[in-house]
This record gives C-alpha cells, sequence and structure tokens, in this order.
C-alpha cells in the first residue's frame, strides 16, 4: 500500500515539475513578446565591447572593438574609429521599435521560410559582443507594402517588420565610421615637437632635424640650434598639428608606393606627450585634383595611407625660423639701474635715481654735461623698445671672428649696456657694414647669434642725443604758487598784445578776465595753465643764445617774449619771481622755437602753445569771406564809347 502511495506522489511532483518548466518557458516567451525587440538588443548594448557588421550588402566585414572609452576599428582597416557614429548605432539600436512581428513557428505553419523574408542570406548581419557572450541581428529584405524591412530578431525565433530608416542608419558609410583625427595626444599633453625635414636643396637629399621642447613652461629649440622658441607661435603650430584632419583616406589595395612617396618621405612630424609619441609621415602631393592641394600620409605605425591638407605642413618647413623667438633682449625692467649708449666717443648714461624716476648725462671723451632729469614717456618707450627689440632674421648662428667683421662688428654703430640691481648686465652692439645702407644686425653676450634688426626703427629709439632724453616738462609750479601777472609782448616792434594782473591778493583769474571779451579770456586761461606746467615738444639746444641759430651763418631773432609774475609761498614775506620764455615768428603750422634763459634751454614748443600764440598775436586783418561779413560791392566801370571812325574808312 506504501509503494502505490509513494508512486502516486512521485507522479505528482512529476507532472507540477512538468507544469512549472513549461509555464515557465511560455512565460520568458511572453516576455520577450512583451519586452520587444528593443528590450532584448539593448541587454547586449551597455557592456558592448565589440560590434561587427557582415553581410552581401557590405564590400568588406566591419569590426569595430572597444578599449576603455575608446573604439577603433580594426577591419577591413586598423584605424581610430568614430565615437559619435558608433554611439548612433547603438542609440539607434537601443530605441528601435517594431511595426508588427511573428515566429518562426508561424513562417514555417504557413509553408514559408527565411529565405522568403531574405534573411537566409542577409543582407547585414550585426553582432554585439561582451567577452565571450554574442547577440545576431539579421536584416533581411523591404517589405511588399510600406518602407519596412524585415529584421531576425537576437533570440534567432521571431522575424520583426522595422521601418526602413533605422537600419539605414546601420549601414555606415565606412568614412564615416573612421574618425577623421590624425594625433589624439591632446594639446596640454604636448611636451615636444620633432620634424624630419628633407632638404630639396641638398644633393644627397639630407634632413633637416628640428626639435622643440617645453622646459618650465618656455619652448627652446633643441636641434638644430639650441635657442628660446615663441610659445605662442610654438602652441599655435601644435594646436594646428592636433587638430588637422584626415582629408580623405585611399582605399586603393595595389602597392602605389612610388606614387604616394612614403618609403622616402620629405617630412615626418613626431607629437609627444606623457610616455608616448605619435609621428606623421608625409609623402608625395597628390596629383590631378581640384582644389586645394593635398598631400599622401600615414601613421608611423599604421599602414592605412590619407590625404591631408599641405597648408600646415608646408609652414613648417621653415620651422627652424618661424617659431624662434624673436623677441632677444627680454628682461626684468623693474631691476634695470643704468643704460649706457655708446656711440665712438660719445655716451648717453641714463641712470636710475634711487628716489623716483631717471637722469640723463652725456659724456664727450673725458667730459660731461650737467646732469638732466629725464622724460619719463621717453625712459618708458625706450625701456620698452629695448626690451621688445626683434629679429627681423637671423643671420648666422655661432658666428665666426670672420663673421664679426664682415658685417660690421669690428666697429659698432652703437654699444647699449645695460646693468641691473641684482649685478646682471646685457650688452646689445649693433652695426652694419659700411657698404649697406639698409641693413643692420644685433648680437648679445647673452647668446652666440647675430640677428637682423629693422634699422630706422631701432636707431630711432636710441639717439646719441642727451637732449632727447630730457624732461619735456621744462618749469612746473608749486601747487601754492599764483600767477599775479602776464605779459605777452613784440620785442621787435614793442606792442603789447597782453598785459594784465590781479590788483588784490584774493583776487583770481576768473574774476580779473570776466571783465574781457570771453574769446580773449579764454586764450588767456590757456597761458595761464600752460604756465603752470611748460611743455616743449623737444630740446634743440641746451643753451640761451640772444637769437635761433638756424646754422653757423643764420639765425631767427626772437620776437615775442612772454613772461609772468609769480608769488611763491613760504617764509613771513612774499616771494616773487618771474617766468620769462622768448619765441621766434611760427615759422610752419606746427613749428615755432622758444628758449628759457633761466633754464638754459632753445626749443620747440607744443601745438596748443603755438595756436595760442597764433591767436593773439597775429594782427592779420581777415577778408569779408573769412570773417562771414558782408562782401562790398564792386564798383560800376563805365562803359568804353564806341570808336569814331576815320575819314579814310568812311570814304571806303
Amino acid at each position: 500500500m506504501r509503494f502505490k502511495f509513494t508512486i502516486f506522489l512521485l507522479t505528482l511532483n512529476l507532472i507540477a515539475f512538468g507544469l512549472i518548466t513549461y509555464f515557465n518557458k511560455l512565460a520568458i516567451r511572453s516576455g520577450a513578446l512583451e519586452d520587444g525587440l528593443s528590450a532584448q538588443i539593448g541587454r547586449g548594448l551597455a557592456d558592448a565591447d565589440r560590434i561587427e557588421l557582415r553581410g552581401r550588402g557590405l564590400d568588406s566585414p566591419r569590426i569595430i572593438e572597444r578599449s576603455g572609452s575608446n573604439w577603433t576599428l580594426t577591419a577591413p582597416m586598423k584605424w581610430s574609429a568614430n565615437y559619435f557614429a558608433i554611439s548612433r548605432i547603438l542609440n539607434q539600436l537601443q530605441f528601435i521599435e517594431e511595426e508588427a512581428s511573428f515566429s518562426i513557428d508561424e513562417i514555417e505553419r504557413t509553408g514559408q521560410s527565411l529565405a522568403d523574408y531574405g534573411l537566409d542570406v542577409p543582407v547585414l548581419e550585426l553582432s554585439i559582443g561582451e567577452g565571450t557572450k554574442k547577440q545576431t541581428i539579421s536584416i533581411g529584405t523591404l517589405t511588399e507594402i510600406g518602407n519596412n524591412i524585415y529584421l531576425l530578431g537576437p533570440n534567432r525565433d521571431e522575424v520583426f517588420v522595422v521601418n526602413r530608416q533605422v537600419i539605414d542608419g546601420l549601414l555606415v558609410d565606412l568614412n564615416d565610421l573612421r574618425n577623421r583625427e590624425i594625433f589624439n595626444i591632446p594639446v596640454f599633453e604636448v611636451d615636444a615637437l620633432s620634424l624630419q625635414i628633407r632638404s630639396d636643396s641638398a644633393a644627397d637629399n639630407s634632413f633637416l632635424k628640428v626639435r622643440l621642447a617645453r622646459n618650465s613652461g618656455d619652448w627652446t629649440f633643441e636641434a638644430p640650434v639650441s635657442a628660446g622658441a615663441d610659445p605662442a607661435l610654438v602652441d599655435s603650430t601644435i594646436n594646428t598639428l592636433t587638430t588637422a584632419k584626415v582629408r580623405g583616406f585611399v582605399e586603393e589595395t595595389e602597392d602605389n608606393s612610388e606614387l604616394f612617396g612614403l618609403n622616402s618621405p620629405f617630412m615626418q612630424v613626431t607629437i609627444h606627450g606623457n610616455s608616448r609619441r605619435q609621428t606623421l609621415i608625409i609623402g608625395n602631393e597628390v596629383p590631378d585634383i581640384e582644389g586645394p592641394t593635398l598631400y599622401f600620409a600615414k601613421l608611423e605605425d599604421n599602414p592605412a595611407v590619407f590625404t591631408v591638407l599641405s597648408r600646415p605642413f608646408d609652414a613648417l618647413r621653415e620651422a627652424q625660423e618661424a617659431l624662434r623667438q624673436r623677441n632677444f633682449m627680454r628682461f626684468d625692467a623693474e631691476l634695470l639701474s643704468t643704460i649706457n649708449i655708446t656711440e665712438g666717443q660719445r655716451t648717453i648714461r641714463l641712470q636710475k635715481l634711487e628716489t623716483t624716476g631717471w637722469q640723463v648725462l652725456q659724456r664727450l671723451g673725458d667730459s660731461e654735461i650737467q646732469p638732466r632729469r629725464a622724460d619719463p614717456k621717453i625712459m618708458e618707450a625706450t625701456i620698452e623698445s629695448l626690451a621688445g627689440l626683434r629679429a627681423t632674421d637671423f643671420v648666422v648662428d655661432n658666428p665666426s671672428t670672420a663673421d664679426e667683421e664682415r658685417l660690421g662688428f669690428g666697429m659698432p654703430n652703437r654699444i647699449i649696456e645695460l646693468n641691473f640691481v641684482d649685478g646682471k648686465s646685457i650688452l646689445l652692439q649693433l652695426a652694419h657694414p659700411e657698404d649697406e645702407v639698409n641693413d643692420l644686425y644685433a648680437k648679445t653676450n647673452g647668446a652666440d647669434f647675430i640677428y637682423a634688426v629693422d634699422r630706422r626703427t631701432t636707431l630711432n629709439f636710441l639717439p646719441i642725443n642727451a637732449l632727447y632724453y630730457r624732461n619735456r616738462t621744462l618749469d612746473a609750479l608749486p601747487q601754492a604758487a599764483d600767477i599775479r601777472s602776464l605779459r605777452l609782448l613784440n620785442l621787435l616792434t614793442g606792442k603789447t598784445f597782453i598785459d594784465v594782473e590781479l590788483s588784490r591778493d584774493d583776487q583770481n583769474w576768473t574774476e580779473q578776465l570776466s571783465q574781457m571779451p570771453p574769446e580773449k579770456a579764454d586764450r588767456i586761461q590757456s597761458l595761464l595753465a600752460k604756465l603752470r606746467q611748460f611743455e616743449v615738444k623737444r630740446y634743440l639746444f641746451d643753451r640761451y643764445e640772444n637769437a635761433y641759430p638756424l646754422n653757423p651763418d643764420k639765425s631767427l631773432p626772437w620776437v615775442f617774449r612772454l613772461s609772468a609774475t609769480i608769488s611763491l609761498p613760504g617764509g613771513e614775506t612774499e616771494r616773487l619771481e618771474t617766468l620769462e620764455y622768448d619765441f621766434t615768428q611760427r615759422l610752419s603750422g606746427t613749428v615755432q622755437v622758444g628758449a628759457s634763459k633761466k633754464q638754459g634751454s632753445i626749443f620747440e614748443i607744443p601745438q596748443g602753445l603755438i595756436d595760442t600764440l597764433h591767436a593773439l598775436t597775429d594782427d592779420m586783418e581777415l577778408p569779408p569771406e573769412a570773417s562771414g561779413g558782408d562782401l562790398e560791392l564792386p564798383k560800376t566801370i563805365t562803359p568804353i564809347e564806341e570808336p569814331v571812325a576815320l575819314e579814310s574808312e568812311s570814304a571806303q
């Protein structure tokens, strides 16, 4: 009895397990049907590391593999894959939606097969893998109605009808699958740039080797010479190279090495990063094309041949000069203490004062002139010009004594010595051969190079003339000083143009001038302002003379004198001084010469003072046309009487 009961229980268990298995399969199938195609495919997309595209719709299989976050096309050629193209494929698969679906069993019950849907030999077969796992979808023919296509799902037991546009996105052109970028080392990581450039002028087609390296943030040449490089130009060049794109890939399979010129390239460009490097090989120019010039190219460790625009690489032909630092006189202006400018026996010495500002003195042989205050704007411009002196060309690297003699350094035109508070110094020499009037060469004690510099600009900001550096403010009144009187007269005729004074100590010039015509009052106010800080345009002589000497044989008289009585504060009694300036007649629209006996100087005056003096001293009467007055009517001309005929003429 117990045996029969045991058999009965076993039978019930078997039936239960069978029902569980059956219903579990139904549930799985039902869940798959409910999830749809996107859910079936999506399970393998998140961690996919391999994509394969095969089928009769492609000329060759395409295999894309992932390493980390980077995708690489490994067939039909090895090349970095286009991240956006891969992302587009994965996104389309993730959100693919079917219009309809039916099982393989249903197809077979109707007497059909996968061949009727083009799925026996698919147009396209897409496999997505993760490690050893792989799921595949097959794409067949178009449906008879609608713009749809048949697709065999990854479970291989169900056919889906999907929109054709979704599938067209999978048929990505091979060029679109390949990344167009050549270098993948980011700009911030680049620490060196190497070039090998074939010299077309050399008989043996030897290579010029150029190497630049970043050291402590600065770029320097390590070959062919040891020299500074322009950081902005180098950074721009590297940025151009790292953003260079493949123009097009060469799909030809036959050996065209002679056409490509990559076995004997004219240039190799190597970018160095953190413990890695990439080398681009540039070959021949692409023949018989319209548009911009292209070169054949390839990466050193990749057989794929492609084309690139020629422009960025043509610019590298002269990299050894184009990228060199042309500012060869860089220094810290705050540490500068003296500047000596020498030409022959004459030396201009510019010395920084301990208090503030600079002073200038000139030495001729063993004699020195009195030091003068240097003009702060002139000094600032001079120092900036020295610090920014640029080479227009690199003439000789590592010059010999013969080179220096040939270029005029046996007797330099200028020697500029810069001394610094830390004990360092820079010696700049400027020279040119006697028979060259357009060139000027420079060399320093800091580098063994000879540069060409702009002759006119360089010599103009380094004149051997102490007057050029002298402070343009000839006189400056203290803020508490008062101008008590002002007079302007003609020294030749004795005519007085202005003769005004303050009648009381508490009176001001606004009150005093209020009784005058506004135009004249404004001009007097302008003179008063200019007297408080008397500026000169440029100095002509460091002495005063009774006339302006044009040359040894001719001089011009002083025509006008501007004088003012100044009340200076201090002490128990008022202290009065007189300012006095003499002027020639106006020599041109922009030139008029003045002099100060007290300061011992002859100079040109600025345009504002020229205009003010002219307005006060010019007594030429303007014609009505210029002054806006009424024009006089022309006088009536008495007509000439008709001549009387002669008797002989009347007889005729």
